[in-house]
């Protein structure tokens, strides 16, 4: 039987977790279950050079990537669904009637539906309708993950699939790009150089929402690094963050950033913990 009560994070892709990582360990260390639930197996990610992966492999290489960095912050319940990775918008993969953004709504929200009423979480993470830079996948599960927080609890929703849960809680993941920006300035000042991560004036006209909860994951930052160090074949994705600072890099990857959504939060409030009553 599966541990239950705990955090359920329900994200797109392998390293997608790179988000909530800190979060799952800290949670983990407290002794609280905590599951992920990754809805595609990345096959179309890029392929770094000298991890033996091609385009035909890749989907279980990034399988057990995924598996590696949740291991790294002690999280061994890790399910997949039978999504394909959709691409980028735009991309000839994004076309593909396999695909995560392509999928009917109710393909995916009844595992998801499924996974909740038998894990029972207090918490639901998962991304926000930004989907950070506008991964159609990103938002894709970002809806319908809501759309299971809400099913999970209505007794005439797919009766077969489990006892009715209502979820304490339901967080969306927040990139601090505020935060990323004065780190990015703070190390050109010191002759580095690093990639915004997406064109400024795309970035800007997507839908956010503030944080209204930071929780602080420094004691886990070591395990977190271990975990981002774990998706080799995204080594060019990953390569950049790791030449920043330690210093700076603590700053962005010492804290993890969500909006709770549901229930509201008092405006002003700020939590710092997933498991807070309502504010």
């Amino acid at each position: 039987m599966p541990e239950t009560g705990g955090l359920l994070a329900i994200f797109a892709h392998p390293d997608d977790e790179t988000l909530v990582a800190g979060t799952m360990a800290r949670y983990r260390d407290a002794g609280l279950a905590v599951t992920m639930v990754c809805a595609t197996r990345g096959e179309v990610g890029e392929i770094a050079p000298g991890t033996g992966a091609t385009p035909e492999t890749l989907g279980e290489f990034r399988e057990q990537e995924l598996r590696d960095a949740c291991a790294a912050v002690g999280v061994g319940d890790v399910r997949f669904l039978d999504f394909r990775d959709s691409g980028m918008r735009g991309t000839p993969e994004n076309d593909d009637p396999r695909n995560l953004h392509m999928a009917p709504a109710d393909r995916v929200v009844e595992p998801l539906v499924r996974a909740i009423r038998e894990l029972r979480p207090r918490a639901i993470a998962t991304w926000d309708e930004s989907g950070g830079y506008g991964h159609p996948d990103h938002i894709a599960v970002h809806y319908h993950a809501t759309a299971a927080f809400h099913a999970a609890a209505d007794p005439s929703h797919a009766a077969s699939a489990g006892e009715p849960w209502r979820t304490n809680a339901l967080f969306y993941s927040v990139i601090p790009f505020e935060e990323f920006g004065q780190v990015m300035e703070e190390m050109r000042a010191q002759g580095v150089e690093i990639d915004p991560p997406g064109d400024a004036e795309a970035l800007a006209a997507l839908p956010r929402v503030p944080a209204n909860c930071i929780i602080d994951v420094s004691a886990q930052y070591a395990r977190k690094m271990q975990a981002m160090a774990s998706h080799r074949t995204q080594a060019g994705d990953m390569d950049q963050f790791f030449k920043m600072p330690d210093e700076l890099r603590r700053r962005i990857f010492g804290r993890e950033w969500y909006h709770r959504t549901a229930p509201a939060v008092s405006p002003g409030k700020m939590l710092d913990d997933l498991f807070s009553r309502p504010a």
